[in-house]
């Protein structure tokens, strides 16, 4: 595998991966694993937004959520104007304690057994729980859907022999109660995050993490050895909706984890503290189970005019209401939306709502999305639309009436000429 120390490395990957890299939707799916698996533990680097081993380098208005580290060296570069919602940690205790469980996790993530091997470009494809192997590079072109079929304790993780690259305006959508604390994203060499790319998950890399303008990261960039390099990226807390804890501690074969450096647990799990002794902070609302979790269908485009069109779906909220929104553009970075509605919880219900000032002739794409307690958001699958040309006028010609040729007069004998 990507890691050498492992002892997954070998022929017998590269063969697998050289005659699977074919494979449809349809047959990864049916390849990943169904049982549940431990979550990577992260230890301290679960309060890390970004961790860098050369330098951290900004510009632009970033936002981190969590921490800010680096380790072994020193220069973190553009903070502000970025600004950090935890602590910077530069080459300090708690930096050097974060490069020791990174290199942890990154073994733990490279070390597991492979569900399936999959091809490069990840786009278009829906996969359930299980970990991912790919023998080089891993890209990302549109939108990898993460169905976790319920199970919120649900984990995703990917290998990637040598790279991972998504293109601009790609994005990783959570269905069905799939958690971005539970996806994983180990990179033999470096990973790029593509313009306005919306990101979910850890990335554990062995070099460098470059993230472009307008990147949003649900999770964290965590780079072993070289730089980060941020462009206007946000990064929010990859929180865990469980009813015991969070993603990075160890538990026992049926307890859940928690976000911190410690704990461990029997058959039922125990929960660790954080570094600083408080509780961690978890996102959203807790789901006590499957039934009440929010499911959302992107439904049929009707009525589509030049310049509107109906957009409708299915949306159950969950244990609570929701408010319901369509995003819609001419590209996967959508940037435009309906107005908002509301949703009853625990129903499921057909909604719809009006896309305003479209340009004829264009193709558009768009998908619901519900947004529960703590704007935790789900999100339906992306769909598309065309909409008519505008109807071309033809100008009238004016009408012109040909000259009458005069008559010639008629000579006494009843002739002309």
């Amino acid at each position: 595998m990507a890691h050498p120390a492992t002892s997954h490395v070998g022929p017998r990957r590269t063969r697998r991966a050289a005659g699977l890299l074919a494979l449809t939707p349809l047959l990864v799916a049916a390849l990943a694993t169904s049982a549940q698996a431990a979550s990577v533990g992260l230890g301290t680097d679960a309060s890390y937004s970004v961790l860098g081993g050369s330098t951290v380098t900004n510009t632009g208005s970033s936002v981190l959520a969590g921490d800010l580290g680096l380790a072994p060296g020193a220069a973190i570069v553009g903070f502000p104007p970025g600004s950090v919602g935890g602590t910077i940690h530069a080459n300090d205790a708690p930096a050097v304690q974060a490069q020791v469980d990174l290199v942890t996790a990154y073994n733990d993530a490279a070390g597991r057994p492979s569900s399936a091997t999959i091809s490069s470009d990840l786009a278009g494809l829906t996969l359930d729980p299980g970990v991912y192997s790919s023998a080089s590079s891993l890209g990302l072109s549109g939108a990898l859907t993460l169905d976790a079929h319920g199970d919120t304790n649900a984990v995703f993780v990917f290998q990637a022999g040598s790279t991972l690259t998504t293109g601009s305006g790609s994005s990783v959508l959570l269905l069905n109660g799939a958690q971005a604390c539970n996806v994983f994203w180990q990179v033999g060499s470096s990973a790029t995050l593509g313009t306005a790319t919306s990101f979910t998950g850890t990335i554990l890399a062995l070099t460098s993490i470059s993230l472009q303008t307008g990147a949003t990261v649900q999770g964290r960039a965590l780079a072993r050895n070289g730089a980060v390099t941020l462009d206007t990226n946000t990064f929010t807390r990859p929180g865990c909706a469980t009813t015991s804890g969070g993603d990075t501690g160890t538990g026992g074969t049926t307890g859940t984890t928690v976000p911190t450096s410690g704990g461990s647990g029997g058959t039922t799990g125990t929960t660790g503290t954080s570094p600083t002794g408080t509780a961690p902070t978890i996102v959203g609302t807790p789901t006590p189970s499957a039934a009440v979790l929010p499911t959302v269908t992107t439904g049929k485009v009707l009525a589509v005019t030049t310049t509107q069109a109906r957009l409708t779906g299915t949306v159950r909220p969950g244990a609570r209401p929701g408010t319901i929104v369509f995003q819609f553009g001419a590209t996967k970075r959508y940037g435009s939306t309906t107005a908002r509605g509301r949703a009853r919880a625990g129903r499921r219900q057909t909604v719809a709502a009006l896309a305003r000032r479209l340009k004829p002739g264009t193709l558009y794409h768009y998908r619901l999305v519900n947004i529960g307690p703590g704007g935790r958001r789900t999100y339906g699958r992306d769909h598309t639309f065309r909409t008519p040309r505008a109807a071309v006028r033809t100008p009238r010609r004016p009408t012109v009436t040909a000259p009458v040729a005069p008559r010639p007069p008629k000579t006494h004998s009843g002739f002309t000429g």
